[in-house]
């Protein structure tokens, strides 16, 4: 079995993972996707001056002296609604009746509100001074032309799709959503009952692997247990095949006589199983799989049973593929350094990721407390703990007050 350490796992894995090409579909499809290419403003955003309120536009020192006693009478020139093909030239001493988003007429800097009018038609008095640019949204105010307004490898979300449509853009070239499939193997997992059978173990890997998947940016589908049985396996591994840009097996690594999760992955495409210099979990296995010989094949990761192990393996490796291919500019979770508030060994040699509960984990000056036992965490410990902690493969012991380098989860 080959060995590597963790940072060789991880370049190895990267190597070949590409974003998925990039295609352009319709601002209404592109939810979720991530942008292939800037967003950039051909023109100034608004394209011309807009008002911001029901009222008069007008030249602001017109009424420069107008009060409530004494209002100043202006002429009403014309009325600017929604569907005027174009602004009108303003002429001075004169006030437009103009409706909010309309387009300002040119050479007016100002609109003054109805409420400080008498809401003259023909005439109108304006009982109030007002300053330039009052109530007006100037030309390239939002963005000037030219401008990158939204950088590629940004996930695509409500307000930049708004923004996209602002622009009078109707497409998108976007890299599509990769569709993760999970599979857990084992003889002895059983789907999630009050009622479980002597012998048997719920299965849980793959319900949290697939919320872990969607999170990361991918469309996740879960397959139910898969036992430890050639046929079966390599029948569900090529039916998946159909739908799968990357397929995550957890369990079914051991050395035991009746795990064949391994074969059955070799005679599909190429495949290994490493011992990777990471704790929790030892035995890893990637490579490419394939229904036909010599297709490119499709990656599969196969990750350990233990859930602690599973979780840690999905982080610490399998989130920068799927980040990779989905096409997101930033492939990891941030890191925060902390103050550790425990004491613990960590062995040598091994990278350990160990669950901690961050007191004040976007502040200055936090610390975090180991939760559980760190060389044995558990699922329960994993769901109390706020981040992960990452000791270095040369640091053999933790005291109160190192520093910490964790993931955050909840960020």
């Amino acid at each position: 079995m080959t060995r590597r350490t963790l940072a060789e796992h991880q370049r190895a894995l990267l190597t070949g993972i590409a974003p998925i090409p990039a295609m352009e579909v319709l601002i209404t499809d592109a939810s979720g996707s991530i942008l292939a290419e800037d967003l950039v403003s051909e023109g100034p955003l608004p394209p011309v001056a807009i008002a911001t309120c029901d009222g008069y536009a007008l030249t602001a020192k017109d009424v420069a002296w107008a009060t409530e006693a004494a209002p100043v009478a202006l002429a009403v020139s014309h009325d600017v609604g929604w569907d005027a093909r174009g602004p009108r030239r303003h002429v001075a001493r004169t006030a437009a009746r103009i409706v909010s988003g309309a387009s300002m007429p040119v050479g007016a800097d100002a609109v003054v509100p109805i409420g400080a009018t008498d809401g003259g038609v023909a005439t109108v008095e304006v009982r109030a001074t007002i300053r330039p640019g009052a109530n007006v949204r100037a030309a390239g105010a939002d963005a000037a032309a030219g401008k990158v307004l939204v950088k590629a490898g940004t996930r695509l979300g409500a307000r930049q799709l708004g923004l996209a449509a602002g622009l009078g853009r109707r497409r998108l070239s976007v890299h599509p959503t990769p569709r993760v499939v999970v599979i857990p193997v084992g003889r002895e997992l059983e789907e999630a009952s009050r009622s479980g059978k002597g012998g048997t173990v719920p299965e849980s890997n793959s319900h949290m692997l697939v919320v872990m998947a969607a999170e990361a940016g991918a469309n996740a589908f879960r397959v139910g247990a898969v036992p430890d049985d050639r046929i079966t396996l390599r029948a569900t591994l090529e039916d998946q095949l159909v739908r799968a840009d990357l397929i995550i097996t957890t369990g079914g690594l051991s050395d035991a006589r009746d795990e064949t999760l391994p074969d059955v992955l070799r005679d599909l495409g190429d495949f290994n199983v490493y011992r990777v210099a990471l704790t929790p979990g030892r035995r890893h296995g990637s490579g490419r799989i394939s229904a036909a010989p010599g297709a490119a094949g499709t990656p599969v990761f196969a990750l350990p049973g233990h859930p602690a192990a599973a979780i840690v393996a999905f982080e610490m490796y399998v989130r920068p593929v799927l980040r990779t291919m989905s096409g997101y500019a930033e492939k990891h979770r941030p890191r925060v350094s902390v103050r550790s508030a425990s004491v613990w060994e960590s062995p040598a040699g091994v990278v350990q990721c160990v669950p901690v509960l961050v007191d004040k984990p976007h502040q200055a000056g936090a610390s975090g407390k180991i939760v559980g036992d760190p060389s044995q965490p558990s699922l329960a410990d994993l769901a109390v703990a706020n981040a992960l902690a990452v000791v270095p493969e040369e640091v053999t012991s933790v005291a109160v007050g190192d520093t910490l380098s964790c993931i955050l989860w909840d960020n």
